[in-house]
């Protein structure tokens, strides 16, 4: 964590006008959790805050560092904006480092094995875990080699954790499972191509004559 910093300054600008911080290429935000009195509002670059939180995302315990002091965090929450695609806020979670929480954590998947059989399945991306918010693992690993055969499963058991760190998505929950390939559509041949299309045709003719026949019938009367 020593290394994983970012700079936070303190920020007076509130509500509608938090769009002049935008236009500098800051991005509002705020810090709260149990171990701050009360919250505090904060802004930090963009650019930099963009590469930090692609690089180490919401599982990283950081150090926020502020004119009020430095500040154990995680990332709570980024609101993103819907087209551009760029954060708007930033919620900033000051942990009590002595006391145990649960977190969402992203589940990295590797080595998946060369001669497997059929199409991997994802069913998951993230588990929740509990542990110290140092413990807390930036994400969790999970090993692929063994899924060779239609129906083999990586479960959240299969997972490896870091030791003070526990489970707490059901460990019978699948992350990855390897399905059976897709049949592939039925090529149609010539002949029956030709067949389908004469039946068609004949359907439409019945057709055609019944609405002849009905709107013939007016001008008789």
């Amino acid at each position: 964590m020593d290394d994983l910093v970012l700079r936070a300054e303190p920020r007076s600008i509130l509500g509608k006008k938090v769009k002049q911080l935008r236009r500098r290429g800051l991005i509002p935000g705020v810090v709260y959790g149990p171990v701050v009195p009360a919250p505090l509002s904060v802004s930090v670059d963009e650019r930099v805050f963009s590469k930090f939180f692609a690089a180490h995302g919401h599982a990283t315990l950081l150090t926020l560092t502020m004119d009020s002091g430095d500040q154990p965090v995680f990332i709570h929450d980024v609101q993103v904006d819907p087209v551009r695609h760029n954060p708007l806020h930033i919620d900033f979670f000051a942990p009590n480092l002595r006391q145990a929480l649960n977190a969402m954590v992203p589940v990295a998947l590797h080595n998946p094995a060369q001669d497997a059989e059929g199409v991997l399945t994802t069913m998951r991306t993230e588990i929740e875990v509990r542990g110290l918010p140092t413990d807390i693992p930036p994400q969790v690993d999970g090993d692929l080699s063994s899924l060779v055969h239609v129906g083999d499963a990586l479960r959240v058991s299969d997972l490896l954790l870091p030791p003070g760190v526990v489970s707490v998505t059901d460990e019978e929950e699948v992350i990855a499972v390897l399905s059976a390939e897709e049949a592939p559509e039925p090529v149609e041949t010539e002949e029956e191509a030709e067949e389908a299309e004469a039946a068609a045709e004949g359907e439409a003719g019945i057709v055609d004559e019944s609405q002849t026949s009905e709107s013939a019938s007016p001008a008789e009367e």
